[in-house]
């Protein structure tokens, strides 16, 4: 094997191998301090991301050995995944990589807003299926609908710990970038618990929700208390409006606890 082709293999190897976020925090684009608005800044941030992004997608395709399949980590296959959901979603719709839960430590891999919030569980060749249960759990607190992305190798114990109203879909790896097999269509949830729900809504946006309802609350209100308050006032339909209508029109930038709606490829999950 010649120097140039050894250089090749191991830079592949670390792009798919390292571990989760040390690589990430290497190519994001740094985030603005404070309260900011969507900017041009913000817009030259996200151009930038989605420029490593793509650089960092070829190189990988290109580095492969010919022949052999691309090596599915789950950032690469967020990648793919988050374009197809995206592509067949409604519109308005965005796509959010390590959606965070409320009430919990679980992080869903990818969760696409448009008219339901739908959650999109990664499972590879390399993962273990030891957090699904606790993962199925807390995200049947909060999406309408649920699906988890499985390799073949995990598909009958995933299936067994899941209820039906899960969608199962399959990882094909037998070609040079992952694609996706249909097994179940996830079906809709009827445990959505508006409590979990609300938590998603940052200060301005529930303040902002109240005084939509005529409701303009206490400048010294707390958000726990605005969040309470708007649950005695609506039903789950309009909170579930409200939320994905806050989410779409938010600035990831300004989150506390931070979610990425840019997924970047190449990088190990």
């Amino acid at each position: 094997m010649g120097s140039a082709s050894l250089v090749r293999r191991l830079a592949l190897l670390i792009s798919l191998s390292y571990p989760r976020n040390t690589l990430e925090q290497m190519f994001d684009a740094p985030r603005s301090p404070g309260l900011i608005s969507r900017s041009s800044s913000h817009e030259l941030a996200v151009a930038s991301r989605l420029s490593v992004d793509s650089t960092r997608w070829s190189a990988a395709l290109q580095s492969s050995t010919p022949g052999k399949p691309l090596v599915a980590t789950e950032a690469i296959v967020r990648h793919r995944l988050r374009d197809e959901v995206l592509a067949s979603a409604g519109k308005p719709s965005d796509a959010i990589c390590e959606f965070w839960v409320p009430r919990s430590n679980e992080r869903a891999d990818v969760v696409v807003i448009d008219a339901h919030l739908s959650a999109f569980e990664i499972k590879t060749d390399r993962d273990t299926l030891k957090r699904l249960p606790r993962q199925a759990t807390a995200y049947a607190r909060l999406f309408d609908r649920c699906t988890v992305v499985v390799a073949e190798r995990h598909m009958a114990a995933a299936m067994e710990m899941l209820s039906e109203w899960w969608g199962v879909i399959a990882i094909v790896t037998d070609k040079r970038q992952p694609s996706f097999r249909s097994v179940r269509s996830a079906a809709p949830n009827d445990g959505v618990d508006p409590e979990t729900l609300v938590r998603l809504l940052w200060r301005e946006e529930v303040r902002a929700a109240l005084s939509a309802l005529g409701n303009e609350p206490d400048p010294r209100a707390s958000r726990s208390s605005m969040w309470h308050h708007l649950l005695s006032l609506v039903d789950l339909d309009r909170l579930k409006q409200a939320v994905r209508g806050a989410l779409l029109g938010r600035d990831p930038d300004l989150a506390r606890i931070p979610t990425r709606r840019y997924c970047a490829a190449g990088i190990s999950g």
